[in-house]
């Protein structure tokens, strides 16, 4: 379970829009990837949650061109691999901390920059029209997002957009061993102060910061193998990321077992957990 690359994101257009970018950081290309697929499969799924890879109100704008558009914490760069295709008038920047990558055939229209967001965004004052925000709820402390979001408007041109999408850190219909996991992923996210309810807190914050006109989307993520609404994705990415979960706080002799435990309790308690987008705009 979850040790190949998702046949569901293999058969459909434009969803493997980062290996043919990317080289490990040994500058060796590898045939599959897991942190890779991952990403690029949980940025398909998130993107057929939401129908599309963005919100806001700026799809004109878009295929008019000439808007700047920033990736915060953009990882393999998945997303803006994927709208510098579709909308190749636009120039996106993104901005991650970790170097996990060298970059080749880069488009055109592309910039990484690797930075600590937590220094302050690298970017003069209103420097760009569309700010992407996305996965981030493991890597903030709760209070670092209010500085995120402030250095986000700062760098935001007035009548500008801001999307967040971000996890609800709690999980539905558990059964009582995912409950019993559930825990001790929390019990080490506070320990490192980590704002694991941080989407109770954004649309304050946002207001907080004279962000208007904000839209809230909620969409369910399940967990196991029980929806198949979109082929082998949703099994896919879960029974890796609880496999990982797993490894962390189990014998590791024991994981396909526990993994099959797990994955029986999700389906029979129909498991899942909720993706929150919130769509705002600087006026």
């Amino acid at each position: 379970m979850g040790t190949s690359p998702s046949k569901y994101r293999k058969d459909v257009n434009c969803f493997d829009t980062i290996s043919q970018y990317i080289l490990s950081v040994t500058g060796v290309p590898k045939k599959f990837d897991r942190e890779e697929e991952q990403a690029g499969l949980r940025h398909c799924i998130v993107r057929e949650l939401f129908n599309g890879n963005f919100s806001s109100p700026i799809r004109n704008e878009l295929n008019l061109g000439g808007l700047r558009v920033l990736d915060i914490g953009c990882g393999f760069g998945a997303w803006m691999f994927e709208m510098s295709s579709d909308f190749q008038k636009c120039h996106y920047v993104g901005v991650d901390i970790t170097p996990q990558y060298f970059i080749v055939n880069k488009p055109k229209n592309v910039d990484f920059i690797n930075a600590d967001i937590n220094n302050g965004l690298p970017f003069h004052d209103e420097s760009f029209d569309f700010i992407h925000i996305r996965h981030l709820v493991y890597d903030l402390q709760d209070n670092e997002w209010d500085s995120l979001i402030r250095e986000s408007v700062r760098v935001l041109r007035s009548g500008g957009y801001i999307e967040i999408t971000e996890t609800e850190m709690v999980t539905k219909n558990v059964g009582p061993s995912m409950a019993k996991l559930i825990k001790k992923v929390v019990d080490l996210l506070n320990e490192k102060k980590i704002g694991i309810l941080i989407v109770d807190r954004i649309e304050e914050v946002m207001k907080s910061n004279n962000l208007q006109n904000i839209v809230r989307y909620e969409r369910n993520f399940p967990i196991g193998t029980w929806n198949n609404d979109l082929g082998d994705a949703f099994p896919t990415y879960t029974c890796d990321t609880l496999r990982n979960a797993l490894i962390r706080f189990n014998d590791p002799k024991d994981i396909d077992n526990e993994l099959k435990k797990f994955i029986t309790e999700a389906n029979l308690y129909r498991t899942y957990f909720s993706l929150h987008k919130f769509v705002s705009q600087k006026t």
